[in-house]
Parts: C-alpha cells; sequence; structure tokens
C-alpha cells in the first residue's frame, strides 16, 4: 500500500476546494464541537468553587450560589460581548484578530499567544481530567493513565484530520448525551427540591460547623469557579467553519451554549448546596449529587459514563480553534506558512498535528496528574478576554457610521473591566501554583512571532522586482559527486557534458579504512570516464560534508568568474519506505552546500524500477 493509499484509507479522500463550503458546520454539529469545552467545566467548576469554600466551615457552603450567580452573570456578559465581536469581525480570529486591528500589533501578539497556550493547556487538562475519571471508577487502570490520556489526544487529532464535518459527527453523540444527562439530573432534582423529597447526603467528619469567611476566601473561590468560562471564546475564533450566514449561526449557537451552560453550572451548585455535597478526593460532587438522586444503578453510571466522555472530549475544541488561529497568524507573516495551508480534507493539519504534540509532551512531562496541570490554566484566557473587551471598546469609538453604539460600548467596557478584575484575580491566587509560567511563555511567543515575520519581511524585500538582478557569471565549473560507480552515475556525467562547461571536474570523497574500495573504484572510473579527471580527498575522520566544502571553495577560487556547478547523482526508489533503507546522502550534501555563495546545487535522479 503506498502512502498516498494509506493516507486515504486513514484519513478519507481527498476533498476539493469546491467542496469548502460543504464542509462547514451546522448549528447542531457547531454546538457539538466547539461547546464540548465550556460545557465539560460544569463537571469540575462548582466542586473547585467548593474546594477552596470548605475551608471557611459549613457556614461558607451558604455562597457557593451567590459566587456560581457572579460567574454566570460575567458568562452572560462576555456572551453578549464575544456575539458582538463575531459580526463585528465575521472572519474569525476572536481576540487576535480584534486586539490587532485596534490595539497594535504587539497587543495583539499577546492575545494571540495567551490564546494558543490555553488552547494547548485545555487540551492537556481536559484529557487528564477524563482519564481521572476513568481511574477513579476502575483504580487498576492508573498506571495505565499517561498511555491511556496519549491515545486520546491521538484519536481526537485523528477525527478531525478526517475533517470538520467528520469530527462534528465523531463528537456531536457524546457532547448531547452530556447534556440530557445533566438536564436529567437537574430536573429531576429541582423537582424533588419543589415536593421537599430532595435527599440529604451523609455529613462528612472533620468539618468545622462555623469559621470566618473572610473577602479572600470569597475572591480565591471565585478565581476557582471561573474555570467555568474557559472555552467561551472558542466561537468567535471559529466562525469561518460554520454555514453561511457564518455571523448568525456562529453568534446563534454560542448564545445556546452559555444558555445551557448556565443552566447546568447553577443547577449543579444549587443541588451541592441543597443536599450538602461536600468535595472529595475519592468522589466527585456530580457523582455525589447522582448518586443522592438515584442510588447506584443505570442512570448513576450513564451520569458518570456521559462526565467521562465530556471530559475527555473537551480537549477537542482547541482542535477546532487552534488550527484556525494559526492559520490566521500565518496569513499576517507571524507563524511558519505552512499553518496556512489546507491538508486533503480542507482542513489546517498542521496546526492539528501541533496541537496534539505539545498537548502529549505536557501530558508526559506531567505525568497526565490534572492538579499539576490545573494551576496553569484558565489565567491566559482571561487575559484574552480583557485585551478582546477593550480592543472591541476602541472599534466602536473609532466606528465613522452614523449609527451610535452606546449600548455596545457600555458592554464592551464593562465586560473588560470584570474580565481585567477577573484576570487579575486568578493570577495573584495562582500564581504560586505555576501561574507565573504564563508570562514567560507569552513573551518567548511574542517575539519568535516577530521574528517569524521580520524573515518574511526580509525576504520580501530582497526578492522584490525592484531589486536589481544579480549579476551572473558567464564561465560553468561543473562538479560532479562520485559516491560509487553506477548507471545513476554515467547519466550524471552525460547530463553535465551537456552543460558544456569551462572546466569539468569529478570528486570523491575517500574514507581511510576503505582504500581497497577506493581503488576499486578509480579503476572502475578510467574505464568507464576516461576524460574527465577524478580527484579522491582523503577523510581521515569519516566526515564527508567538511572536506567536500573545502574542496569546492578551493575551485571556487581558482577561476574567477566562474559559476561552480554541483551535479549530485541521485537514485530514487519506487516505494516510500524503500527511501528508510538508504543513508539520504545526497539530501546532506544539499543542506550543507546550499548556503555557499556562488554554488548551484544541481540533482540528477536515476529512478530506480
Amino acid at each position: 500500500m503506498t502512502f498516498a493509499k494509506f493516507r486515504q484509507f486513514f484519513l478519507g479522500r481527498p476533498l476539493p476546494t469546491k467542496q469548502m463550503g460543504e464542509e462547514r458546520l451546522s448549528n447542531i454539529q457547531g454546538l457539538a464541537i466547539f461547546a464540548s469545552d465550556a460545557l465539560s467545566s460544569t463537571a469540575y467548576a462548582t466542586e473547585e468553587i467548593l474546594w477552596v469554600l470548605i475551608l471557611g466551615g459549613a457556614v461558607a457552603f451558604s455562597f457557593s450560589l451567590p459566587i456560581a450567580l457572579t460567574i454566570s452573570a460575567l458568562i452572560i456578559v462576555v456572551v453578549i460581548s464575544y456575539r458582538q465581536t463575531i459580526h463585528a469581525y465575521p472572519q474569525g480570529g476572536g481576540a487576535y484578530t480584534v486586539v490587532r486591528a485596534n490595539l497594535g500589533e504587539y497587543s495583539g501578539l499577546v492575545a494571540a499567544s495567551s490564546l494558543l497556550i490555553d488552547y494547548i493547556l485545555t487540551a492537556a487538562v481536559s484529557v487528564a481530567a477524563g482519564i481521572a475519571a476513568i481511574t477513579s471508577a476502575f483504580p487498576a487502570l492508573y498506571p495505565w493513565r499517561v498511555a491511556f490520556a496519549v491515545l486520546v489526544v491521538a484519536f481526537l487529532a485523528w477525527g478531525n484530520l478526517r475533517g470538520v464535518r467528520e469530527s462534528g459527527k465523531l463528537f456531536a453523540l457524546p457532547t448531547y448525551f452530556f447534556i440530557v444527562s445533566m438536564f436529567g439530573v437537574i430536573v429531576y432534582g429541582f423537582w424533588r427540591f419543589v415536593v421537599g423529597t430532595l435527599p440529604a447526603l451523609p455529613e462528612v467528619g472533620g468539618l468545622a460547623a462555623m469559621s470566618s469567611v473572610g473577602m479572600l476566601l470569597i475572591l480565591r473561590a471565585f478565581s476557582s469557579g471561573c474555570t467555568a468560562m474557559t472555552g467561551i471564546e472558542a466561537t468567535s475564533n471559529g466562525v469561518q467553519t460554520f454555514k453561511e450566514p457564518v455571523a448568525v449561526n456562529a453568534s446563534r449557537t454560542l448564545a445556546i451554549m452559555a444558555s445551557i451552560l448556565v443552566f447546568i453550572f447553577l443547577g449543579i451548585t444549587f443541588l451541592s448546596y441543597q443536599m450538602h455535597a461536600v468535595p472529595r478526593l475519592e468522589e466527585t460532587v456530580i457523582s455525589q449529587v447522582a448518586e443522592g438522586l438515584f442510588g447506584r444503578n443505570t442512570f448513576y453510571f450513564l451520569i458518570q459514563l456521559a462526565t467521562a466522555l465530556i471530559l475527555l472530549l473537551a480537549a477537542n475544541t482547541p482542535f477546532a480553534g487552534f488550527p484556525r488561529v494559526t492559520s490566521i497568524l500565518a496569513k499576517d507573516g507571524f507563524l511558519p506558512r505552512q499553518f496556512q495551508q489546507l491538508g486533503s480534507r480542507l482542513i489546517y493539519a498542521n496546526g492539528i498535528f501541533i496541537l496534539a504534540l505539545a498537548a502529549i509532551v505536557i501530558l508526559l512531562f506531567f505525568q497526565a496528574d490534572t492538579h499539576s496541570i490545573i494551576p496553569l490554566y484558565a489565567v491566559g484566557v482571561f487575559l484574552g478576554f480583557s485585551l478582546s473587551q477593550l480592543g472591541m471598546v476602541r472599534h466602536w469609538m473609532r466606528d465613522t457610521s452614523e449609527v451610535k453604539h452606546y449600548f455596545s460600548i457600555f458592554i464592551n467596557a464593562f465586560g473588560g473591566a470584570l474580565t481585567s478584575i477577573v484576570f487579575v484575580v486568578t493570577f495573584i491566587f495562582k500564581f504560586e501554583h505555576g501561574a507565573w509560567i504564563l508570562m514567560p511563555a507569552v513573551l518567548f511567543l511574542v517575539f519568535f512571532m516577530r521574528a517569524v515575520r521580520m524573515h518574511y519581511t526580509s525576504v520580501q524585500n530582497q526578492l522584490a522586482l525592484e531589486n536589481p538582478i544579480p549579476p551572473i557569471p558567464k564561465e560553468k565549473t561543473i562538479i560532479i559527486l562520485v559516491a560509487n560507480i553506477h548507471v545513476g552515475t554515467l547519466k550524471a556525467v552525460e547530463f553535465a557534458r551537456t552543460l558544456h562547461a569551462a572546466h569539468l571536474k569529478a570528486v570523491h570523497i575517500a574514507a581511510e579504512e576503505n582504500a581497497e574500495e577506493t581503488e576499486m573504484m578509480k579503476q572502475h572510473w578510467a574505464r568507464h570516464v576516461n576524460d574527465i579527471r577524478l580527484d579522491v580527498i582523503q577523510s581521515p575522520f569519516r566526515e564527508l560534508t567538511g572536506p567536500l566544502i573545502k574542496y569546492i571553495q578551493g575551485v571556487e577560487r581558482k577561476w574567477d568568474n566562474d559559476t561552480v556547478i554541483v551535479v549530485i547523482p541521485e537514485f530514487v526508489p519506487t516505494k516510500f519506505w524503500h527511501h528508510w533503507l538508504h543513508n539520504q546522502t545526497a539530501m546532506q550534501i544539499r543542506w550543507a552546500l546550499e548556503h555557499l555563495e556562488d554554488v548551484e546545487i544541481v540533482d540528477v535522479p536515476y529512478r530506480l524500477k
């Protein structure tokens, strides 16, 4: 099976560019792809709040609902703001596009860097959390958690490499399974609360009945619960993946996602408070609520299955957003051009590969431990939120249309102020737990992207048609590289003759331990090519490129106003895996010689049958 056939079997048949419109997402598919990250956070956001409030004793748990309501209000403000962003910038790119257009290049790169880092961490932490849910139910699998996490990332990458429609089909069922399961839990629990039959969970020993609750504790719980907001921005980054009209469908999907998110988040928080759920290492809050309502029956295990699946598939949202952002950055010249290329299935395959690789590296480094990764998580989101909101304020203020956008300015300014405060609070409380890594990571990415842009600008300036064409020397000096005497070598010799060079030479780099082979090769050369001198260069350290470069430079100095042309004979295997059976010497030589001035390289392939 050839590589092309294997790729087609693995990823599906290549799609022509004209099918780009057909590969766009419906609202149902878009909700499945872009909502999984945000919705999955409801599986642990309430628990993160309770883990902090437990330090204040039983009385502190009464603050869980006000905190959840505050976060829900913040979600609504941010969603309204991002709906405005979608309509103002339907080309996608989210925070990066908005900030760069309104606050300048460096601010845009900061927003893009924080967004890319958060996408990578989202993929890693979501997979780690999903694997943790599975190993909690089946402790025997714990030693294999890292391997399972890597396999999940590979599966998600494969699903997205098959195309956006394919990934929508693959991941729609688990997302809607989780939504239906959580709605069932919340509606049933609220009904039992209304009729007065809502059970209370067994009390946990060691929990203080009363304690002081300070503002710092509440702010810390608030910052932990803000993990419920991660993933909201993904829809605005991938607007162009939706069917036309893209802005309308993307904003509608975002509104539906936010409504579901707020309902589940508030519902789980309400039930956990009313049922007196207390976070425990051995069991999640959702598990406690579900067991209290249904007992350990089929419904309970279905809810646990839905939760585990949504946590694992939450990593799919970055696979939809990360490649889109990298493609926009590449189009603007801040990332390598390869990120802008569409793959055979009309997706940005290089972005998917890089995201999968980065997530796997993090999972391997932190041994797929959720608690080690999560302190790095969410801080970057609020940095992007804040910059995006401020950028939108500037956008509305610069708008020259007759329509006054006072309400839009207020929404974005209010949201920007809130998210800036949340960013500061979250960064402070998570600083010592690893959030400090965000700053050097963002700075590194900003400088890297600036360096890429400077390189492309330099290349463009040097290749501009206005520049004078470099003079081409009239004479040619040809050097034929000879590794061995075979049909491919003789073909290269005949090709070199057709170039009518002023000087025609051949060179062989010989290792001292192969003296007999070298002597035999010289005899073959004299028999088959008796009119071209063969220079044999001894290499005592068995090095090829160093002596060759020294020889070429010596030839170049010998004749003035000559172009040195290096002819490289190369045989080409018919099957792609045959390449691995050879040393790829020709490739190494090209890499070594391509930076030499006034030296041209010509490959003469001999294709094997």
